[in-house]
């Protein structure tokens, strides 16, 4: 029973945000673009919500606020509608048909094959009468319609069916392993050791207490004098006072259980005293094994399998420790939505799994690769170019392409020479020579990330900026997205013909110069210069960029200054 749909209206910073959901669903995007909204919008529906007695799921700050002047009684209503559905007639239980169906049920049958449907509707709104948020929910029939009042009564049981688990990116391994935790609390609290085996160990527990009271002589003073405290009021009829070198009860026992890890030397700490890294990683084996030990009993239903919200999974991790992570957050039983950050844990997904959150327009939006948009081939090469190696890619906001490495090298080279940063304005240099530029953009396109081409003026080129300009997302021109070096089989003759002729002449050395066969005003000329250029086109490239520096940002050729500046103006769109 997956939950296929999420839809957020009027929550926070969301004005309107509808998503479709897989069994794992990593979102990615800037800060406040809306991730960590979404976990919170299915926490307040599948976990903070209660058939009866008052709802409090949200608060004042949880109304999207559209101006400065905008409060809670003239914001609009909250509404979050969530959709459980079926891939196919009869994919679900009987036992979810017996639980949410029936009388009063919830299960919908949608045209044209029958398949089911369950829909959850929840309102909320600032009411002029209390000056409270005032909460509401419904389950929806087929054609988005309230059910009857009658049918409100299975929220408890589709909460036990699909339970909400959240793990927030603050993670506090005191906290999470303290007896009051959600998560460590089920393992301290509920003993799973019979009577006759209790009552064996807490007579060992006593004598143990005794030998350490006797040995450490001034407890025995410390508890001759406490008891004295009968004098004063009514109490027990002996023993009035024990001190308890260790505890005595198993409760107590279980209660002040604590995990501690070997340190590098190996003495055991407290997990709150190793590093935050250690900390955090901790507290995600308990949520796993809170999950797979626990849940089952806990809900008590058959068929009961959890949605799992992770923000942030790597916060405090070392990369290799990321990648091995997602091992672990791949075998987590049931649904999962994970936020992150992190281009080594999107390296390990599956690119259909990925939605990337962005503003466009002052709305937030969502950008999803379809399975569907690239063939097996495209697929696998993009995996190897972008996802698996640079997974930093899908965080930025425009794409800035050259055919390979030369281009990276001068785009980096000669930004910094006109004084701007890529890194700071959102844009990543893509190299796509090794694959094909059409999937390139078509996946910066459905991700809704911005994209520049630079390209060369040769005939594979003309056929790339072709490619390109028949890619332009809507509303966008030729003009802002593709540069093209006109008449330039490539980059080194361009910056040749416009500029670092005597550059390139000074790299190749005199002898090199004789072998050329047409005279120094020939259009052939600085194609057969670079040809000779030793040591390879990268290095010559890092050797272009030095000489930027020393001529100033006015030696940056037109064309290149220009993509740079476009890349930048189309990211900060």
């Amino acid at each position: 029973m997956l939950l296929t749909n999420l839809r957020i209206e009027n929550y926070r910073g969301i004005k309107l945000l509808e998503m479709a959901l897989d069994k794992t669903t990593v979102l990615i995007g800037e800060n406040n673009s809306g991730k960590t909204t979404v976990l919170h919008a299915l926490r307040a529906c599948l976990h903070s919500l209660r058939a009866g007695g008052r709802a409090t799921s949200f608060e004042d700050f949880d109304l999207h606020f559209d101006s400065a002047s905008a409060d809670p009684a003239s914001a609009p209503p909250i509404c979050i509608t969530l959709t459980f559905e079926e891939s196919k007639p009869d994919e679900w239980s009987e036992e979810i048909d017996r639980q949410l169906g029936g009388d009063g049920g919830i299960v919908m049958l949608m045209s044209p094959d029958d398949h089911s449907r369950v829909q959850l509707r929840v309102t909320a709104e600032f009411s002029k009468v209390t000056q409270e948020i005032d909460t509401n929910f419904d389950f929806l029939d087929a054609a988005g319609m309230p059910l009857a009042g009658k049918s409100r009564g299975r929220l408890g049981a589709l909460q036990q069916l699909r339970p909400l688990f959240y793990l927030s990116a603050l993670r506090d391994a005191g906290k999470e392993f303290s007896k009051t935790s959600q998560f460590w609390s089920p393992f301290v609290k509920n003993s799973q050791i019979d009577e006759v085996k209790k009552a064996e160990i807490e007579e060992q527990l006593q004598a143990i207490n005794d030998q350490i009271i006797e040995a450490h002589g001034t407890f025995k003073g410390v508890r001759e004098h406490l008891s004295k405290v009968q004098e004063l009021v009514s109490l027990g009829k002996k023993d009035v006072v024990s001190v308890d070198a260790i505890p005595a009860r198993i409760f107590d026992m279980l209660n002040r259980t604590q995990v501690s890890i070997a340190s590098a030397t190996g003495a055991r700490l407290p997990i709150g005293r190793h590093g935050e890294g250690t900390q955090s990683l901790t507290v995600l084996m308990l949520f796993d094994a809170f999950l797979k030990s626990e849940l089952a009993r806990k809900q008590g239903v058959k068929e009961s399998k959890p949605i799992v919200a992770l923000e942030e999974p790597e916060a405090h991790l070392h990369p290799n420790a990321v990648r091995a992570l997602w091992k672990t957050i791949r075998d987590i039983d049931g649904q999962k939505l994970i936020a992150t950050h992190s281009g080594d844990l999107i390296s390990e997904v599956d690119m259909s799994s990925i939605r990337r959150l962005y503003r466009s327009k002052g709305e937030i939006r969502v950008g999803q690769i379809p399975s569907t948009l690239l063939r097996d081939r495209e697929r696998q090469k993009f995996d190897f170019l972008v996802k698996r190696t640079r997974g930093e890619l899908f965080f930025a906001r425009c794409w800035l392409l050259g055919e390979g490495e030369t281009e990276a090298i001068l785009f980096a080279g000669a930004a910094e020479v006109l004084g701007v940063d890529l890194e700071q304005a959102g844009v990543r240099c893509v190299e796509y020579r090794q694959g094909d530029i059409s999937y390139f953009l078509d996946a910066a396109n459905a991700l809704g990330i911005f994209w520049h081409c630079f390209t060369d003026g040769d005939g594979q080129g003309i056929v790339d900026a072709k490619k390109a300009v028949e890619r332009l997302p809507k509303g966008a021109k030729a003009s802002h997205c593709v540069t093209a070096m006109a008449d330039a089989p490539s980059v080194e003759p361009y910056l040749a013909v416009n500029g670092f002729l005597d550059f390139y002449e000074s790299l190749v050395g005199p002898a090199k110069l004789k072998e050329i066969t047409v005279a120094k005003g020939d259009s052939d000329y600085p194609v057969q210069v670079v040809k000779r250029i030793p040591n390879g086109k990268p290095a010559a490239a890092h050797a272009v960029v030095e000489e930027m520096r020393k001529r100033g940002r006015n030696s940056v050729p037109k064309a290149l200054r220009l993509a740079i500046y476009k890349a930048i103006a189309l990211a900060r769109r």
